[in-house]
Parts: C-alpha cells; structure tokens; sequence
C-alpha cells in the first residue's frame, strides 16, 4: 500500500487514482450526474494535480482551486490555458463575488477532508457563486451498513479526518442548499469501495 506521505507527489497521487480506478470513477460520476454544456463555467474546488480538466468537455471555461503548491504548479504547467486557470487558494466568498456567476461547482473527493464548520463556510460561498440554474457536484467516500472489511479499512486509512456515512455528506449540503440529491455508488472503481455523490441545487424563483 503506497504511503499517505507518497501521494502528496502529483504522480505518484495520480498513479495511485488510477490503479485503484478511483480516478476512473470521477469520471464517470460527473457523466453521470453532471452533465456540462460548451462554454458552461466550471469552478473545481480542491483540484489537486488538475488531471480532471483534460476529462471534461473542451470548450468550458474551468478554474481550479487547492491548497497544495505542488499540486497546483503541476496543473498549471500540464493542464493550464486560455480556458483553464488554475489556483493555490482557498475557494471563498471574496473568490466567489470575483468569479460568479458559475454553472457548476465540483468537489471531488474535499468533503471528507473537512470539519462540518469548514464544509458549511466553503458551501456558503459555492451557493454564492452559483447561477440560480447551477449546480454543485460532490463525491466522497462513505460508510454505509454491510460494506465489505475492505471498503471500511480503506475508508478508516483515507488522509481525510471526516469521512462520514453516505447521507451525513447530504444532510451538510442542505446546510445551504434547497435541493439536494444523493445517490451512493458502489460500482463505479475497480478497487471495491463506496462513493456517495451529491448533487445540489438553489430553489428556483
């Protein structure tokens, strides 16, 4: 099993992602629950190495955020262009007022890495930046009731602190959002495990 220290290497996160097809099942879930039009402005909050641009429709307007500079400098100099910006920031509200409106928002896999004020702060400000028609995509890792030993060992070793059970992540996202659905997948990587998948939306006027 590779290292936690190991996969703070673009690389080596990478490889690891998509050996285990987690990397795979990303894909796959915003095909499936995120459907994205030309030109639609995508903000990706907590990025890491950016790989997931290169997966989404060319002609949208994306820009990344993490905290990681390693991260970050691989994406810009790999992945960036006119119509992908990469940052080493924070997402917040002075970042959303900048960048609103967006069409979609996405998470891949930050939820489980934040405390429930941290979560409810970075949902303020995605509710904020999003168009009254947009929508915010998640995917973590979730418990849930007769999961394999497996799946729970790799979810107790993930180097989030916060993984939760599949409709804790929902019950968060309602915190700032009227609609909010929630489908948990358990077929989506070659390495056995459970991704619940979050799709949330403003009321429409």
């Amino acid at each position: 099993m590779i290292g936690k220290a190991s996969l703070a290497l673009p690389q080596v996160y990478q490889t690891f992602q998509e050996v285990g097809g987690f990397f795979g099942a990303r894909v796959k879930a915003i095909a499936d629950y995120l459907p994205l039009r030309e030109g639609a402005r995508v903000i990706d909050i907590g990025c890491g190495p950016g790989h997931i641009a290169a997966r989404l429709p060319a002609e949208i307007d994306y820009v990344g955020f993490d905290t990681d500079a390693d991260y970050i400098a691989f994406a810009q100099r790999t992945f960036g262009g006119p119509k992908r910006a990469f940052h080493c920031a924070l997402f917040d509200e002075a970042r959303a007022k900048a960048l609103a409106p967006a069409d979609a928002v996405m998470m891949n896999g930050v939820l489980h890495h934040m405390s429930d004020a941290d979560a409810r702060a970075t949902l303020s400000a995605i509710a904020a930046v999003l168009a009254p028609a947009g929508a915010l995509f998640t995917l973590d890792g979730a418990y849930r009731t007769g999961q394999g030993a497996l799946v729970k060992w790799l979810l107790d070793n993930d180097r989030g602190d916060h993984v939760r059970p599949a409709a804790a992540y929902a019950d968060l996202l309602k915190s700032a959002f009227d609609e909010v659905t929630l489908h948990v997948r358990d077929d989506l990587s070659r390495v056995p495990y459970t991704y619940a998948i979050c799709v949330a939306r403003k009321a429409q006027a």
